[in-house]
Parts: structure tokens; C-alpha cells; sequence
């Protein structure tokens, strides 16, 4: 056999293997049209490039790659290494760059035509993130995060909890043994959900408050869990304040997004019309939020909610009258 030919078949060896599942050396031997011999003398030769791969013994055992061996050269279109350097690009405009991401890029630049080589380099320009609206994750936090996810290996990781008050806001750093099931990204934060096994309950933590984040090599079994997507929008838009405001409005799901956006409030199916929770720290400011709503809507919670719609009533009666309201606080200090 020729060189070339012997590296097309370890290449095609190496990808057989890293799928996961055992083959014997008669299968690989029957597959590739080689004898078992060669098939072991392929498997030393990857052995000794670096390539990780187990020999399982008994009846049913034979070769397999180990799931964290090296990546094998990859053999790429012109299109899907396009497609993979515009990622690359994305993230490093999104803030989430890392040597990796740079090195990776420049690699795949070399293996793109020279007319596709600017192409890149504009979409690395394109995209950019205003002053402090950065993720604030690096890219190993994401990595170690989702290689847990993908593999149902426990997470550990330090996590900061902040406390407003009213004159400031007081944070707590704890240790936390967590099942991770999901990222979720919404608003901007990136946010874990997993089942915390110090709280024996399901949680939801922010990636950019979490460190020493590690990924553990105790696997855990998958359990039923909610939707993860409803319960991190549930814990970051009503859970992390101190009042919930919930309405029914007349109108569908869809509509009712552009009034009030994901990122802020719960929007849920509620018979003919659509049910919004969000949460804020002053019913004041949910009473402007409220008035604004341009279909007819029932207010559910809280009752004290109509209070604050009233006074936001009395106020906006007022500057449409006067266009100020310098009267309505003389007559409060009347009162």
C-alpha cells in the first residue's frame, strides 16, 4: 500500500474509533480490507502520535479512543472552514476571545483561498460590544461549564451571591457541588441551571459570578428536571426581586413580547389571552410599566399595585393639566 493511503485509512481509523463505540480487530481489519495484524500495528502507530486508545479485554472487548484524545487532523471544505473562522470571529467580537480562539483563526486562514483571507478579517471587525456590556466570561468558564453539561460529570465552583440594600450591596462567595443540565443566555448574562446538590434543589447561577470553576470526574445519573429556559427567565426576571407583579392582557404570546421583552418578564399561554410576570424592586416604577401596557389587561398581584396605579393617576392628571407636578407635591405635604 502506498503512504497515502495508509494515513487515509489511520485518519479514518482514529474518526471510527472517537465515535465512541468498540470495535474488534477482525471488524476493523473486514472494514478496511487488512488484516487484524495491521489493524494493531495502525493502532500502535496512533498510540505513538499522541492518540489515546483503551483495548477493552474479553469476549466482547476491543479498541476504542478515549474521550478526551487530541482531535484528528481535520479534513475541511472550503465552505465549513469559512463557516468555522466566522465563529471564531463572532466570538472574539463578542468578548469571548481567548489565544486559543486567535491561534485556531490563523490557522484556518491558511487554509482558505487569499480572496476569502480579508473576508475574515472584516467579520472579525463587525461585530463589538459596547463598554460595559461585556458577557464577563472567558471562554475556559464556558468550556469547563458545557464539557460537564455533555458529559453529566458533577461541577464545583465558587459562587457569588450580591444582596442590594438600600444604602449598598453586600455580596457572599460559597462553595457549590452542582449537576449541570443547561447554559442559558439571556439578557446579556450567561446563566447556568443544575441541580445544586448542597441545597437538594434546582438553581439557576449567573457564569460571570462563578470561579475556580472544575469540572470533577463523578458522573451522575440525568434527572427529570423543568424546562430549563422557563426556569432561568422565572429566577432572573421575578425570583431576584422583591416584588412580583403578575398580569393577564388581552393579547397573544407573540404580540405581548414586543411590549414586554423576554429578557424582563415570564410571558405564558393564559386561555385567549397572555400571562406576564416580572419583577422589580419599586411598584412605583411597575405602575408606569402597567399604565403603558396599550390593550386591556387585569392585574393579578399584587394588590398593592392599584395603589401605586392610583397615585400614578393622580400625578399624570395633574402635569396634563398643569404640565407640572409642583402641585401635587404641595398638596402631599398638606396632607
Amino acid at each position: 500500500m502506498s503512504a497515502m493511503t495508509v494515513e487515509s485509512r489511520l485518519l479514518s481509523l482514529l474518526g471510527m474509533l472517537a465515535a465512541g463505540r468498540t470495535y474488534t480487530a477482525g471488524e476493523l481489519g473486514a472494514h478496511f480490507g487488512v488484516t487484524p495484524r495491521s489493524v494493531r500495528r495502525d493502532i500502535a502507530s496512533l498510540r505513538e502520535l499522541g492518540y489515546v486508545i483503551e483495548s477493552l479485554p474479553g469476549a466482547t472487548g476491543g479498541y476504542r479512543a478515549h474521550s478526551r484524545t487530541v482531535l484528528p487532523p481535520l479534513q475541511l471544505q472550503t465552505g465549513e472552514a469559512l463557516a468555522t473562522a466566522v465563529g471564531l470571529s463572532l466570538l472574539n467580537g463578542a468578548g469571548l476571545s481567548t489565544t486559543d480562539v486567535e491561534s485556531a483563526t490563523a490557522k484556518l486562514r491558511t487554509m482558505l483561498p487569499p480572496v476569502m483571507h480579508r473576508t475574515i478579517g472584516d467579520i472579525s471587525t463587525a461585530v463589538s460590544v459596547l463598554p460595559g456590556h461585556e458577557p464577563g466570561v472567558d471562554m475556559t468558564a464556558v468550556m469547563t461549564t458545557t464539557s460537564a453539561i455533555a458529559s453529566r460529570n458533577v461541577l464545583t465552583f465558587a459562587h457569588e451571591k450580591r444582596r442590594p440594600t438600600r444604602s449598598e450591596t453586600r455580596s457572599e462567595t460559597t462553595q457549590r457541588r452542582v449537576e449541570p443540565v443547561r447554559m442559558v443566555v439571556l439578557g446579556g448574562h450567561w446563566y447556568l441551571y443544575g441541580w445544586d446538590l448542597t441545597r437538594s434543589d434546582w438553581r439557576v447561577f449567573r457564569l460571570d459570578r462563578m470561579s475556580e470553576i472544575h469540572e470533577t470526574t463523578f458522573a451522575f445519573a440525568p434527572r427529570d428536571h423543568p424546562d430549563a429556559e422557563v426556569a432561568v427567565s422565572s429566577a432572573v426576571t421575578t425570583a431576584a426581586y422583591r416584588h412580583t407583579v403578575i398580569l393577564e392582557v388581552d393579547a397573544t404570546v407573540a404580540e405581548t413580547k414586543a411590549w414586554f421583552p423576554t429578557r424582563t418578564a415570564t410571558i405564558t399561554n393564559s386561555g385567549d389571552g397572555a400571562r406576564v410576570e416580572f419583577g422589580v424592586e419599586d411598584l412605583a416604577w411597575a405602575a408606569v410599566i402597567t399604565a403603558a401596557t396599550p390593550v386591556d389587561f387585569r392585574v393579578i398581584e399584587p394588590p398593592e399595585l392599584l395603589d401605586a396605579l392610583r397615585d400614578l393617576g393622580q400625578r399624570a392628571a395633574q402635569v396634563s393639566r398643569t404640565g407640572s407636578t409642583e402641585m401635587v407635591a404641595a398638596e402631599r405635604s398638606e396632607q
